[in-house]
């Protein structure tokens, strides 16, 4: 945005040329420059007062910040030709989705066009920075083929297409470009419905079971003992906290957050799920992975490293292909895609290139099918899933009653119950033994037993 200083006089904020100054006799802050080509000092009145000569209130720091901001955008409309993509999506995650709940999902899809724009200037497709007049019909069928060759699927890339498209369409309504091409959705037949897969008890165990197997993954673990035990939408898992665990209940909606279409319920803790929530503290799903064994000898190092977590994909995906629940991926000719061979390892042959199938939302799905393969009531399964609105009264007082989605919890006690005839693991402390065997093995190297 520029510098803000007080290097040109004492006690002076200033963003870039711009700087705010008090005019005491009419109680009012007002923003000032020095015009060049004029030679002369510029002022425009903020009419906002209060504060004093050295500290300006906040509304005037962000009216100067306002003023930058317009003062820096270009003099007119850029062309097509000469606005660069790559540009107008940085300006799109600054000023449009840093404000958005969970901006880094947006940038995760801009990280995606990234790579596809580097891959074009390989390819020739494009000789310099990509530009909007790159952006046509044929410009974003390469894209939707680029992403499907890395096993991506229909409502993926259209969520990357919407990155793109809204990073044009506010570009034109700032007036940075002349007009915002058109940016065609991904064919309907290649989004597949999201619901047609579940998973068995079987292949949820086996998940289950490599999701704890490393450390590492252990916050997905936590992820899916949740969605199981709740129906809770993903979002609203990833983002909770210790203060919506409240009396036996998990209140997805935080109470600092507004309603969307997209409900967040309140569900009861069921008893499967309890332990593993119990001294929770801070976010609930956080990633903790063990300190190197190297660094053990040192009394003031952790033994874990720990950070908030907003996305269990990955270790999802590596789960997904260990515990069997895959398929090949295959290159735009139909032939397998491969890893080159691990040379370390004696390979001398490439390995087939796996792809997991579904993702963590498919769990919610397969409980949901789950509770009515049980016979729990469409509505209770509709309130816990946050399929349904509620009026003003049941949102605030439904869940006092003693009897609150009683139905649905008992069917998910009798789920995790018929899938003790595939795995225990979900019976395990929370902490898990993995956490003692290593405790234990660290004292042990510290006295020279180890």
């Amino acid at each position: 945005m520029g510098r803000s200083s007080t290097d040109a006089a004492v006690g002076r904020v200033q963003i870039g040329a711009y700087w705010l100054e008090y005019r005491a006799e009419r109680d009012d802050w007002s923003i000032c420059w020095y015009d060049a080509a004029a030679r002369t000092r510029r002022r425009r009145k903020t009419g906002i007062g209060g504060g004093s000569d050295d500290g300006p209130p906040e509304a005037a720091r962000e009216a100067l910040a306002r003023h930058y901001l317009e003062a820096s955008k270009p003099a007119a409309p850029q062309t097509k030709a000469a606005a660069v993509v790559p540009e107008l999506m940085a300006v799109w995650l600054r000023d449009h989705v840093s404000t958005k709940e969970d901006p880094a999902r947006y940038a995760i899809s801009v990280q995606h066009w990234l790579r596809f724009f580097d891959r074009q200037r390989k390819l020739g497709h494009v000789i310099n920075g990509v530009t909007v007049a790159d952006v046509n019909n044929a410009f974003v069928d390469r894209f939707i083929t680029f992403r499907k060759t890395e096993g991506v699927g229909g409502h993926t890339i259209s969520r990357d297409l919407a990155a793109l498209r809204g990073s044009l369409n506010h570009a034109w309504r700032e007036e940075l470009i002349e007009a915002a091409p058109f940016v065609k959705e991904v064919a309907a037949k290649d989004k597949a419905k999201p619901r047609d897969l579940i998973y068995t008890m079987e292949e949820v165990a086996a998940l289950l079971e490599a999701l704890w197997s490393r450390p590492e993954r252990r916050h997905a673990f936590l992820y899916s003992m949740i969605a199981l035990s709740t129906c809770g939408r993903s979002e609203a898992i990833l983002d909770l906290h210790d203060h919506q665990l409240d009396r036996g209940l998990i209140f997805f909606l935080d109470p600092d957050r507004d309603q969307t279409s997209k409900r967040r319920s309140i569900v009861p803790i069921a008893p499967s799920l309890a332990p593993w929530l119990d001294g929770v503290t801070g976010k609930v799903i956080k990633f903790r992975a063990p300190i190197a064994e190297a660094k053990w000898a040192d009394p003031a190092e952790p033994e874990y490293f720990e950070r908030d977590c907003y996305d269990v994909g990955k270790a999802f995906e590596g789960a997904l292909i260990e515990a069997g629940i895959c398929k090949p991926l295959v290159n735009a000719d139909g032939s397998p895609k491969m890893h080159p061979p691990r040379r370390k390892l004696g390979e001398t042959a490439g390995r087939s290139m796996q792809k997991g199938k579904g993702t963590p939302n498919t769990l919610r799905h397969t409980i949901i099918t789950e509770m009515h393969r049980r016979g729990v009531a469409e509505a209770q399964i509709d309130a816990a899933s946050g399929h349904a609105g509620e009026g003003t009264n049941k949102r605030n007082y439904r869940h006092l009653r003693p009897d609150y989605l009683a139905e649905l919890i008992a069917a998910v006690e009798d789920y995790w119950q018929e899938m003790r005839r595939f795995t225990t693991v979900h019976l395990r402390s929370h902490c898990g033994p993995s956490v003692v065997s290593l405790a234990a093995a660290r004292a042990d190297k510290r006295s020279g037993n180890g």
